[in-house]
């Protein structure tokens, strides 16, 4: 969602499924509990994630990986457009960073407690680990905004995850900048 030159992500955004379109963040809220309660033993890595394509106008998607470690993933996808190109890199991944801070958001105290206890008791306090993949790296142009951008995400309970590590972002997001 744009609101103005600024992207916003919140409890009315619409995303899309690998199968189906239009989701809530209350319905795909439930469909990664679904997927967790599916299979209890298994370890789940939650993602977080934006990339952005600039051209004439610039394209984010912000994504959402839940991934049964070993055994498969679900993902879900908000795409926006800038009606703009944003050619500076730092602003760029500035507003990257800022779409995935607002959807990690989403996953407040109540929803973080209710995936922990997807797993039912003998795992709730383990076996879920939540991660925010930022789409830069030691390697290029973006390295000098590595401790501004990893420095924004600390307070959350989401591990900050850089390139080659952040694929959620430098990968799948990546994939549906080009695609959607």
């Amino acid at each position: 969602m744009l609101l103005g030159n600024q992207l916003e992500i919140n409890g009315e955004t619409l995303f899309k499924g690998l199968k189906k379109d239009n989701l809530t963040f209350e319905e795909v809220f439930k469909d990664i509990i679904r997927f967790i309660e599916a299979d209890k033993d298994s370890s789940y890595r939650i993602s977080v994630g934006t990339d952005s394509q600039v051209g004439s106008k610039t394209v984010f998607v912000s994504c959402i990986l839940v991934h049964r470690v070993g055994k498969g993933a679900i993902g879900f996808l908000h795409k926006c457009e800038m009606q703009r190109p944003v050619t500076n890199l730092r602003e760029k991944i500035y507003l990257e960073t800022c779409a995935s801070l607002q959807l990690a958001y989403l996953f407040d105290e109540s929803k973080i407690k209710r995936i922990h206890e997807a797993l039912g008791p003998d795992r709730h306090s383990e076996g879920i680990t939540f991660e925010f993949h930022i789409d830069i790296g030691t390697k290029g142009q973006t390295k000098s905004l590595i401790n501004e951008m990893v420095g924004m995400v600390k307070g959350l309970n989401f591990i900050p995850k850089i390139k080659p590590e952040s694929y959620c972002a430098s990968a799948f997001a990546d994939r549906y900048t080009k695609a959607m």
